[in-house]
């Protein structure tokens, strides 16, 4: 497309404003003068400034940019006193990147015309582009001196000022500007911003009502100000965007926000069916149709997700990443090799890689593969890949194995790489227990709680331990209370129950036994638990009748059939 700005602010080919010779006017002639001799021009400097200044038009036109400007270098140089053609040389270096050229002929021609409002104008907008903000202050000052009716100048200022970090002065120059144009909504919309940012609410709530007043279908006054109402008055918001949209459903930004209002309070059906209404204004927007995509998965529709992803892997470069949700949609299907397939051509370079070979690995361990998750999971991680997840499913899936040493050793390199992350330091506590390992099993999870003093299921692994040895009972049901407080599980309730049996506080202990009983019925460890209890309460029905349920559970577990025996013999006598 050819770059026409220029031409348009020319007011004809002849007629050039602010030319200093009068020797490009029409003269009026007369008869006799028309019968004198003709007499050349040619080595007349404003004739050459002409020519120049038609070269330059010409060139600009076809876009000839690299021979437009020395042509328009050359007219000013025949007319050095023409401030139009300064100006429209400056506007020329900054078209063709050469702002240090463009400063100078500005400052050049201020000095010369310090009343030039255009050029001060100018040269203010460059110092602004260029960060020089004070510079511009100065500038803009000055314009305003000159034409204190001059709207965008001033709106200008405000946000140079803003960008110094002189809020007030940036709302009191809009304020100055709303007074003498009371219909200047831009600059009252901007007004609403500052009073946003600088806490002031109600002056802001107050603007943005004058804004939509003024202009009832403004979208960005109404997505800013339901934004605002969303905090406190979220019915009032929902309320406007609903309002707005039904006096013009074309009403895009105000549409978007609607479908962020719902995504936000969980009402993802609705926010999909705005997206679906956007759809029709913008069926080539590959990012809305992304998010269609992603709503639909949400929602678990699983074919209509498949469909989305298939079309846009049509029509987008970005194949990597719709070609891992196509995957997920396949995967809700239960279309498990044809989501294979899909991972397995994410290529390595991808920024998707890491996560499609992580859910490649999953499909094969819950498709009992094991074998080439761990082959998938090595590979992802000798090949370069530094994803605390990637050794975190390794070590589950090496520990689901029981190849518990293994497992010790990759969890050992994850966490030289990540000392911080709990989850792979909570799962080598676990398989130094699994390796009869207490003691080092005990120092991981003291670990842990040096680096979250909250974590509960540490707190329940260090608690139980406590109670097994009779250690610090006290720190144990500390632990056990604080590990309850957080994630109140059936394994914490036991451990709780145990640690108050430990201490002889049977009537507490009964309760978060029965309970954890109650929760994991068929867990043989805490049926024996409660029978202990009952066993020491001398409830002896109770306990046989307990013991016998584990011995169901788990024949071989020793020492209940004994405890059965003797429970069965204090009842008798």
């Amino acid at each position: 497309m050819r770059q026409l700005w220029i031409i348009f602010v020319l007011p004809g080919l002849f007629a050039v404003s602010g030319c200093s010779t009068g020797n490009w006017a029409w003269q009026q002639t007369s008869q006799e003068q028309v019968a004198q001799p003709y007499a050349s021009e040619i080595a007349d400097p404003a004739a050459k400034a002409l020519y120049a200044f038609v070269e330059f038009r010409l060139k600009a036109a076809e876009n000839r940019w690299g021979e437009a400007l020395p042509a328009l270098e050359r007219a000013v140089f025949f007319d050095p006193q023409s401030d139009y053609l300064k100006v429209l040389l400056a506007k020329t270096y900054l078209h063709t990147q050469k702002q240090a050229q463009a400063v100078t002929v500005l400052t050049e021609l201020i000095e010369r015309s310090p009343e030039n409002v255009e050029a001060r104008e100018l040269l203010g907008d460059i110092y602004s582009l260029e960060k020089n903000y004070p510079a511009a202050v100065e500038q803009y000052r000055k314009v305003l001196e000159l034409a204190a009716d001059n709207q965008n100048v001033r709106l200008r200022l405000a946000m140079v000022l803003s960008r110094l970090d002189r809020p007030e002065e940036a709302i009191a120059t809009l304020e100055t500007l709303l007074e003498q144009q009371p219909d200047a909504n831009i600059a009252r919309l901007a007004l609403a911003r500052f009073y946003l940012n600088q806490g002031k609410v109600e002056q802001a709530r107050e603007t943005y009502r004058q804004v939509l007043e003024l202009d009832p279908g403004q979208q960005q006054a109404i997505v800013e100000y339901g934004k605002l109402l969303e905090k406190d008055d979220p019915a009032g918001a929902l309320q406007l965007y609903l309002d707005a949209i039904a006096t013009n459903p074309r009403a895009a930004a105000v549409r978007q926000q609607l479908s962020q209002y719902y995504l936000d309070h969980g009402q993802i059906e609705e926010a999909l069916a705005q997206l679906q209404e956007l759809r029709w204004q913008f069926p080539d927007n590959l990012q809305l149709l992304g998010q269609i995509g992603l709503l639909q998965l949400d929602l678990q529709n699983w074919q209509s997700a498949e469909k989305e992803f298939r079309n846009l892997l049509q029509s987008t470069t970005d194949q990597d990443r719709y070609r891992y949700y196509l995957a997920m949609a396949l995967i809700g299907q239960k279309r498990i090799d044809e989501a294979s397939k899909e991972l397995l051509q994410v290529p390595r370079r991808s920024a998707v890689y890491v996560q499609a070979r992580l859910q490649l690995a999953y499909l094969y361990n819950d498709s009992e593969r094991r074998q080439q998750a761990v082959a998938t999971l090595e590979d992802l991680l000798a090949g370069g890949a530094d994803d605390p997840e990637a050794y975190y499913y390794l070590v589950a899936f090496l520990g689901e194995g029981e190849d518990f040493s293994k497992a010790v050793d990759y969890a050992r390199q994850g966490i030289t790489k990540h000392p911080h992350d709990t989850r792979l330091l909570y799962q080598l506590g676990v398989l130094y227990e699994k390796l009869d390992r207490r003691s080092d099993a005990v120092k991981t999870m003291e670990q842990i709680l040096t680096l979250d003093a909250e974590h509960p299921d540490a707190l329940n692994f260090l608690a139980y331990d406590q109670a097994e040895t009779g250690t610090d009972l006290p720190l144990a049901l500390e632990r056990a209370q604080k590990a309850f407080a957080k994630k109140p599980s059936g394994y914490i309730v036991d451990t709780l129950g145990w640690v108050y049996y430990k201490m002889g506080r049977y009537a507490e202990s009964r309760k978060q036994l029965e309970e954890a009983t109650r929760q994991h019925p068929d867990d043989p460890v805490i049926n024996e638990h409660l029978g202990d209890l009952y066993r020491a309460m001398k409830l002896w029905e109770q306990a046989a009748t307990v013991y016998r349920r584990v011995l169901e559970l788990d024949p071989s577990t020793t020492g209940v059939a004994d405890k059965l025996r003797a429970v069965e013999q204090e009842a008798g006598q």
